[in-house]
């Protein structure tokens, strides 16, 4: 397979059975890869599931051909696009109880692309600061959001 992220993702796709068609992007931080695929249901799976497993052997196998590689997000059918929106919604409610009560308050444990969205969002906020902690049994860790010190 090739070194180019969006050739590789189009031949695991292959070699799996899907069809669809992968468009890249780039973003400041990422290389957002998008399918469109009639079968984006099976390729998101449960609770995102599939889609992450993709995501993490597709950047697993672009880091051991170059261990410099950027990170790749793999989208289908805007899944992650909705879900973030949502998280960041979620987030910003939870965000306004700190900003008028001033206590902290511990979000779900989520995976580790959720907290990267998550603290890149309010990377830059001036009164809310997020910080990663233990979260479950599954090791998944929490953000505890809180009001910045000054």
């Amino acid at each position: 397979m090739a070194n180019d992220p969006k050739q590789m993702l189009s031949e695991l796709l292959r070699l799996m059975g899907f069809e669809g068609k992968v468009d890249q992007f780039q973003t400041e931080e990422d290389l957002l890869l998008h399918i469109e695929s009639a079968e984006g249901g099976r390729l998101i799976g449960k609770q995102g599931q599939t889609l992450s497993h993709l995501q993490f052997l597709l950047n697993r196998m672009l880091r051991k051909q170059n261990p410099e590689a950027q990170h790749v997000i793999v989208d289908v059918c805007r899944y992650r696009e909705r879900a973030r929106d949502l998280l960041i919604k979620h987030t910003q409610e939870q965000a306004d109880r700190v900003r008028r009560w001033g206590d902290p308050i511990h979000l779900e444990p989520m995976s580790p692309y959720e907290r990267r969205v998550i603290h890149r969002f309010y990377a830059s906020d001036p009164q809310i600061e997020t910080i990663s902690e233990a979260g479950d049994e599954t090791g998944r860790k929490q953000i505890t959001l809180q009001l910045r010190k000054k």
